[in-house]
């Protein structure tokens, strides 16, 4: 299991210029879970101690708009998810559930991930712009 911990964190885009120390302290820091289909992973409105990262399944995000469920996006392998409510300090802004699988995604520590970011300007800036472009996105799909 640790070699799959290791293979996804270190594959990932967001990680891969971390100096092997920084690896080894999110890899440490970091658990595979797995959900079976139509499981909840993060529900909107609750508190996220961790950022996720899709190993195997697919997943959906959603959110309840004013006409009711919204579909955001479908997720696979290598997208991570979680960033928007962990850079605000804010509670679960969609609900993330297994459309495909059973699913399996490495979750990783909110504290150990928050370190990195302030004390890495790419991961910051990174996390940054992808909240930001998911934000707009879901103001567009929850109101059009």
């Amino acid at each position: 299991m640790s070699e799959k911990i290791e293979r996804t964190i270190k594959e990932s885009p967001l990680f891969k210029h971390l100096t092997d120390e920084e690896l080894e302290r999110l890899i440490s820091s970091s658990s595979l879970r797995v959900f079976q289909p139509s499981e909840t992973i993060i529900k909107e409105n609750e508190n996220i101690d961790q950022l996720y990262i899709v190993l195997m399944g697919r997943v959906r995000v959603w959110t309840t708009g004013p006409k009711g469920e919204v579909e955001l996006k479908t997720m696979g392998p290598g997208a991570y998810f979680g960033e928007v409510s962990l850079m605000s300090g804010n509670k679960a802004t969609a609900s993330v559930e297994v459309k495909t699988g059973p699913a399996q995604v490495v979750a990783i520590e909110k504290e150990t991930l928050l370190e990195l970011v302030q004390s890495d300007e790419k991961i910051r800036k990174m996390l940054q712009g992808v909240t930001l472009a998911r934000a707009k996105d879901t103001i567009g799909k929850v109101f059009k």
